[in-house]
């Protein structure tokens, strides 16, 4: 596919959305999707739609902009104006339509993916919540998006301990319902690991959770 730079945001100096215009009538673009960009000569990475309008044939992606890979690099440089060629991939995680109560754990390269998780459920009068591991800086995103989760800074030698402390002090009146939810989990592969076992100790079924790591230390960056 062919699109075009139409619009970018800035919600902070690390968060940058980046709106795509094209002929997509027959994509049928759906809450996870993955698109493949070709960033270089010799790279594709691969990023998560945030949002998909088909009647303004516009779709959109929340990068993650770390500088430490070239992907990060090439997100960086988009203007508007830029043609992108891409190819749509299924994705790792899917909308649950079944689900009444949606929960997300992640960091700011899962921001894309839980907002437009968000945006459904809300349209289909359902529940969510979550706690995300954000640095300091980019908390400011969640008011912008308006998106109601607890955000926790991330530790790098205790990877998920933050989201875990604060998951321990959660009433337990509220855990007997959020215990029930599907849990989508996205981001750094040891602090998934992490959290996922901690939801398994505490009477969640391995069914409920649903994981897709974006990124692993000592590996090229996105």
């Amino acid at each position: 596919m062919v699109a075009s730079v139409s619009d970018i945001q800035f919600f902070t100096n690390d968060i940058k959305q980046v709106q795509f215009t094209g002929d997509f009538s027959k994509a049928c673009f759906h809450p996870g999707q993955e698109l493949r960009f070709r960033v270089d000569d010799n790279n594709f990475r691969r990023y998560t739609l945030s949002a998909f309008d088909e009647k303004q044939g516009t779709c959109s992606v929340i990068f993650h902009l770390h500088q430490k890979g070239p992907g990060s690099r090439w997100a960086a440089d988009l203007q508007t104006g830029d043609t992108v060629e891409f190819s749509a991939e299924k994705g790792i995680l899917r909308y649950d339509e079944t689900a009444s109560h949606h929960f997300f754990f992640g960091d700011e390269t899962a921001v894309g993916l839980f907002n437009w998780f968000k945006r459904i459920a809300l349209q289909n009068d359902r529940e969510y919540f979550g706690v995300l591991e954000l640095h300091p800086q980019n908390e400011p995103v969640l008011p912008q998006l308006r998106f109601m989760v607890e955000s926790v800074p991330p530790l790098a030698a205790m990877p998920a301990q933050n989201a875990i402390r604060w998951m321990e002090d959660m009433d337990p009146y509220c855990w007997q319902t959020w215990q029930k939810a599907v849990f989508y989990l996205a981001g750094r592969t040891v602090s998934l690991q992490r959290f996922r076992q901690y939801l398994l100790e505490h009477g969640v079924k391995n069914p409920q959770i649903h994981t897709a790591s974006y990124w692993t230390d000592g590996k090229a960056g996105l």
